[in-house]
């Protein structure tokens, strides 16, 4: 028996690898998928996977894919595919940090103080009247603002971090 050659179930893992980078290729929306810098015949295979209806013809799709991808260096898009996800958690981490200083500044009298000194470009006269609102009783009106509240703070928030 030859040891140089990878046994049989490293080769379904690595074609299984394969295949699971090529769903991930076929799940993205098709602008995104024509600025990844992709061979030209991966990137028209996956674009004719995202028109297959059925099951079975998009797994075979999906094989054909993985099969292409042996002769390709996937590290790139690995990488390329991890960078995309990369600004949700961005995003994530931005609306994480405008609950926060919403819930700050409406139960605190310090939190707009340290928001406006922190953001200068915000507008603090719409931010007090909007926590003023928060703070009325619970009605539509206060509902509306608290939502206006996270709005303002997050642009504020996404525009300090660009």
């Amino acid at each position: 028996m030859d040891s140089s050659r990878p046994s049989k179930t490293k080769q379904k893992k690595e074609m299984q690898e394969l295949q699971n980078i090529g769903k991930a290729l076929v799940a993205l929306p098709k602008d995104i998928l024509k600025k990844l810098d992709l061979p030209e015949s991966l990137r028209d295979e996956v674009l004719k996977t995202k028109e297959i209806p059925q099951n079975g013809a998009k797994r075979r799709q999906l094989q054909f894919i993985g099969k292409i991808m042996r002769n390709v260096d996937v590290g790139p898009i690995r990488a390329q595919l991890e960078e995309i996800k990369q600004p949700s958690a961005q995003k994530v981490k931005l609306l994480h940090a405008a609950e926060s200083w919403r819930e700050r500044m409406i139960n605190g009298e310090n939190g707009l103080k340290e928001f406006v000194k922190l953001y200068p470009k915000t507008d603090s006269n719409n931010l007090k009247v909007l926590i003023v609102s928060c703070r009325e009783t619970m009605n539509s009106k206060s509902k509306t603002s608290y939502r206006d509240l996270f709005k303002v703070i997050s642009i504020s928030l996404e525009e300090d971090s660009d």
